[in-house]
């Protein structure tokens, strides 16, 4: 996306839906549409959306649930299928990456300065990768995969910290093969 971007965003602590939306708000300016954009056909909605030109984005936060539910995850299957359906470019947020210059940019291809001083990963989160249901562990696979080499190492490191504190058994999920040194402690 190429929208306009102000020159720079500060975000104190963690993300959180709200802190997201206030960002991109600010980042979008006018091109703003809103938060609770419903789905067509639908009494579901995205958690926020704006436009870019012709373009509209849509804009999902996912918190664990959307990792540990598997009705939750057929839901956002089913939004991004519409998403797609409308010509509707989707962007999930998962909760345990942070949006900063790097990620904005890899989400949605905007060059801003994003100041966010915590850092990606499980830092404060209690629920990890163990505790998804199967369907989560394959969505977390692919999200991790996916991320910029550096979000991705800051990911796995965090995942490596939390086993040392925990026992790797209870933070990630045994065999789970994204994680290059599976012995976390």
């Amino acid at each position: 996306m190429s929208v306009n971007a102000r020159p720079k965003i500060a975000i104190d602590g963690y993300l959180t839906e709200q802190k997201l939306a206030e960002a991109l708000k600010q980042i979008v300016g006018s091109s703003w549409g809103g938060s609770q954009l419903t789905v067509p056909g639908s009494k579901r909605r995205w958690d926020m959306w704006f436009r870019d030109g012709d373009l509209t984005g849509v804009v999902e936060y996912d918190g664990d649930e959307h990792y540990r539910n598997t009705l939750k995850i057929k839901a956002d299957n089913e939004k991004d299928a519409v998403a797609r359906e409308q010509g509707f470019k989707v962007v999930r947020v998962p909760y345990w990456v942070q949006l900063d210059t790097p990620m904005l940019k890899h989400w949605f291809g905007i060059d801003a300065v994003i100041e966010q001083a915590f850092p990606h990963g499980f830092i404060s989160t209690k629920i990890f990768p163990a505790s998804y249901c199967a369907m989560g562990i394959l969505r977390f696979e692919r999200e991790l995969a996916a991320l910029p080499e550096v979000v991705r190492e800051a990911v796995i490191k965090s995942l490596r910290d939390r086993g040392e504190e925990h026992g790797a058994e209870y933070v990630v999920p045994m065999g789970i093969p994204t994680l290059p040194d599976q012995s976390l402690s």
